[in-house]
């Protein structure tokens, strides 16, 4: 089996709109648009990236959040557009805190993008995790996003989130588990403002399943780490990222064994606004090995 992991799209664009159509800590986001991010933030980026993931044919396509800039209802409807254009490729997503700016954003992403989040129309936050089975591959969803207050981008998973979680991977034994979030799982991987508030919490449940591999982005970065029990953790640069200190990325996971000790390999590549594909770096390694091994 196959799967592609990508992250942080933001596909939408804000040039059409001024300071004056926003209000709140939206107009902070504007100012970031104006300032950096439309610079950084490329679609012509992230359509090379999508030609040259989906070119690795992959059984499955994982992105773990961060649609959009805002939150607001034009570019939650330009990101179902997107995603409906992948192709007939199974995609299955969590939201970024940028998909939840405002409260007024939850409700209409996780309607709109229900198909694709794993979840019924009407679900909330509160249906979370989801899950995907694929073969002997599970990958639960977590959704660590929440309107946030100003200068916070940071995000929580909360006690019933992590209760279904920890009873989720208990019946998941004998498949391979794929934790899917936003924000980094561990404790002091981006500054306070933007972290994971109850990041021990999580990290605590996923040591005590052992699960096998965990995925997330906003930190923009290609980070690899790994948990106390083994649990293997990526973070994959932002999908549409033109700044040549992080350029846009995505991993391709390929699972070459049935039952465990999983056979895992992992290839990281970037992708240049011309469709130039790099490799950076790959890996390989058993994964699901019982504890005295």
């Amino acid at each position: 089996m196959r799967f592609v992991h990508l992250s942080d799209p933001h596909l939408s664009s804000l040039d059409a709109r001024g300071y004056g159509s926003v209000s709140g800590k939206r107009r902070l986001g504007m100012l970031s648009w104006n300032r950096r991010r439309r610079h950084h933030h490329r679609r012509e980026v992230l359509d090379a990236l999508r030609v040259a993931a989906l070119a690795e044919r992959p059984d499955l396509v994982l992105i773990s959040g961060d649609f959009v800039q805002l939150g607001l209802g034009d570019e939650i409807a330009q990101v179902r557009a997107w995603l409906d254009a992948f192709e007939g490729v199974p995609v299955r997503i969590v939201p970024g805190n940028h998909d939840f700016y405002q409260p007024d954003s939850p409700g209409p992403a996780l309607a709109a993008w229900a198909p694709y989040l794993g979840l019924a129309a009407a679900a909330g936050v509160d249906d979370f995790p989801s899950h995907l089975d694929l073969g002997a591959v599970r990958v639960i969803g977590l959704c660590s996003a929440r309107p946030m207050p100003w200068w916070s981008a940071g995000g929580e998973i909360g006690g019933p989130q992590l209760e279904r979680l920890d009873r989720l991977l208990g019946e998941s034994r004998g498949r391979l588990r794929c934790v899917m979030l936003h924000h980094p799982p561990q404790p002091g991987q981006c500054a306070r403002r933007k972290a994971l508030g109850d990041a021990g919490a999580l990290c605590a449940v996923l040591e005590r399943h052992a699960v096998e591999l965990v995925l997330h982005g906003h930190v923009h970065r290609n980070r690899a780490s790994r948990l106390a029990g083994g649990t293997r953790i990526f973070a994959t640069a932002s999908a549409s990222n033109a700044a040549t200190h992080a350029p846009a990325s995505y991993r391709v996971f390929d699972c070459t064994s049935a039952a465990a000790p999983w056979q895992l390999a992992m290839r990281l590549v970037t992708v240049d606004a011309g469709g130039h594909a790099r490799e950076l770096e790959q890996s390989s390694w058993a994964a699901g090995l019982p504890p005295s091994s």
